[in-house]
């Protein structure tokens, strides 16, 4: 297969109907069926296998330069102090000084203020994989000092279930992300649902 070169699944079948490795070789992207809102009524479930470790295999048999940039970062450090300093001025500044300044407040806080915590959000990724600092303990901290500016305890949390979600990626009532039974009939496939449950999924 020529590279980028682009066939279908059922080309992708046809050429491998013979033999018993995984289909998907050499990219493991699969064929997933996705749900369509106003046709179906739940989410779409495939057979196939988790393919990250099958992926990460042939990643690195065709690109071994990458195991280079593996390793922690300390920049993460200096990036959430300057954050979480960025978000309590902010608030310092719209609590004790701007304090008529209702309007400029409000769009100071959709953009700004929500770029920094979507910012904290990605912060709670990089410390929960170890990759802010050199030991377990010391990421913690990272975590729990960039969750300062958002008032209600996530970090270890989020810790907690992504851990789950990268041990048990795809096994249904094990995986955090994937939807249980009560989500599924509760919201469905309706897109105004799906809007407002997004809107409270940090809760």
């Amino acid at each position: 297969m020529a590279p980028h070169e682009v066939r279908t699944a059922d080309e992708v079948l046809a050429a491998h109907k013979d033999e018993r490795y995984d289909m998907r070789f050499p990219n493991y992207l699969g064929f997933w069926q996705r749900s369509v809102p106003g046709l179906d009524e739940a989410p779409r479930f495939d057979m196939y296998d988790e393919p990250h470790l099958k992926r990460r295999k042939q990643i690195l048999a065709d690109h071994p330069e990458i195991e280079d940039l593996y390793g922690y970062d300390t920049n993460t450090i200096w990036i959430t102090l300057t954050t979480v300093c960025a978000q309590m001025g902010l608030a310092y500044l719209f609590g004790h000084v701007l304090t008529d300044w209702h309007w400029t407040m409000v769009l100071v806080a959709y953009t700004i203020g929500g770029s920094f915590s979507t910012q904290i959000g990605i912060i709670f990724h990089e410390f929960t994989h170890n990759l802010c600092a050199s030991t377990s303990l010391q990421n913690r901290w990272v975590g729990n000092i960039g969750n300062i500016p958002l008032l209600v305890p996530l970090a270890q949390s989020f810790r907690r279930y992504h851990l789950e979600h990268h041990t048990y990626q795809g096994v249904y009532g094990y995986d955090p992300d994937l939807p249980l039974e009560w989500e599924i009939r509760l919201i469905g496939n309706d897109s105004i649902k799906k809007f407002f449950w997004l809107i409270i999924y940090g809760v």
